[in-house]
């Protein structure tokens, strides 16, 4: 399955007594405050500040410049607009799903829409199992109107030894189809020039590739994206070489060129277990926690493949019901603004982040083993 790829480096799990939850992951300058701060280090004073798949970039103690922090830092309209940005992704690979739903249920002709009421307002056993109906619930929590103005008014709790068997899958669908629409348009004008054709065109059908092998398979073949990450890297190496350092084209090509990095980096899937560390020892946590989790590592409910992960899927699905409820009558008459600033929105996320923390290589160094119960 997706998520037991281990492509990332294994997150570091500071065992220091009396350590905080943030200090025990180390986030690129200027984000760790964005960043999620393990089971009971809080979910933050505003419900939804956390920047999604920013899990991803979390490391072991000392391998970021914590002196560019304050100079670096990212504001919160930025987070925002870069959670909105990924939401809107995950809403176009799930219309993409949808649709090979209903295309092999059993031959029956049915419409994308009406596999999509059916997840949400009454939904199979079986949809449940796969884990369809949750993530539709999860996706409506997870929508910005949401997540930033009514989640955190729900009463909801999580008993915590329910969520380490949860089948966790990796969100790479919105992730591909971002990567896939940014190589497609939104270039900037030093990157459309003549010399860069060539690397323009093997990058739009490299991303297509990986945007379709993941919608067939559920996944994508590492090896597409190591040559997918390579081509970046030559692309920013001609940049390098081409565009005088200190310019506004520079600028603008590092700009695009660390979006598409920062995206691509994504793709690279966190240690769950290790992410999971501890939290079977605490009684309860919030839905508000879990969902905070499950965006700040971009995680999914995947397909419970044995009878205790059919029991989890089965009890969690009501209590997303519950909450989704809860919150969309606490968001009565509450608009949302449309972004308008389309696909600047990666290039403004990923602008602040140091080319150390997106052009890195996956670690080979295995995860520590989960702590023992007690």
């Amino acid at each position: 399955m997706l998520w037991v790829r281990r492509l990332i480096v294994m997150l570091a799990v500071v065992a220091v007594e009396g350590t905080s939850a943030h200090a025990q992951f180390n986030y690129p300058g200027g984000y760790g405050g964005w960043g999620w701060g393990g089971w009971g280090g809080g979910v933050g004073t505003v419900q939804g500040d956390v920047a999604r798949g920013l899990g991803v970039f979390a490391e072991g103690a000392g391998i970021y410049n914590q002196q560019t922090a304050v100079a670096n830092s990212i504001n919160a309209d930025t987070a925002m607009r870069w959670n909105q940005y990924v939401w809107e992704g995950q809403q176009e690979a799930n219309r993409r799903y949808h649709e090979r739903l209903a295309r092999q249920r059993q031959g029956i002709n049915q419409a994308r829409e009406e596999v999509a009421r059916r997840l949400r307002d009454n939904p199979e056993p079986r949809d449940v199992v796969r884990g369809d109906a949750l993530n539709v619930a999860l996706d409506e929590l997870l929508n910005p109107r949401v997540y930033y103005r009514g989640l955190k008014a729900t009463g909801v709790k999580v008993p915590g030894t329910l969520i380490r068997d949860i089948p966790f899958q990796y969100a790479a669908g919105a992730i591909t189809v971002s990567v896939d629409q940014l190589t497609k348009g939104g270039l900037p004008e030093p990157l459309k020039a003549e010399p860069f054709a060539a690397d323009r065109e093997n990058l739009k059908e490299l991303a297509a590739e990986l945007r379709k092998q993941n919608e067939e398979k559920g996944e994508f073949d590492t090896a597409t994206l190591e040559k997918a990450q390579e081509a970046i890297r030559a692309m920013r190496t001609k940049v390098e070489a081409t565009i005088p350092r200190g310019t506004r084209q520079r600028t603008e090509a590092e700009r695009y060129l660390k979006a598409l990095f920062g995206l691509t980096r994504m793709l690279q899937t966190p240690a769950i277990n290790v992410l999971l560390a501890g939290v079977e020892k605490r009684p309860e946590v919030t839905l508000a926690e879990l969902l905070t989790f499950m965006s700040a590592n971009n995680l999914r409910f995947g397909i419970a493949s044995s009878p205790r992960q059919q029991e989890v899927n089965t009890t969690l699905f009501p209590l997303l019901v519950k909450a989704r409820d809860e919150a969309a009558a606490s968001l009565a008459g509450t608009e949302v603004k449309a972004d308008k600033n389309g696909d600047s929105r990666p290039s403004d996320f990923f602008a602040e982040m140091p080319l150390e923390a997106l052009d890195r290589k996956p670690s080979k160094t295995p995860a520590p083993p989960a702590p023992a119960p007690q």
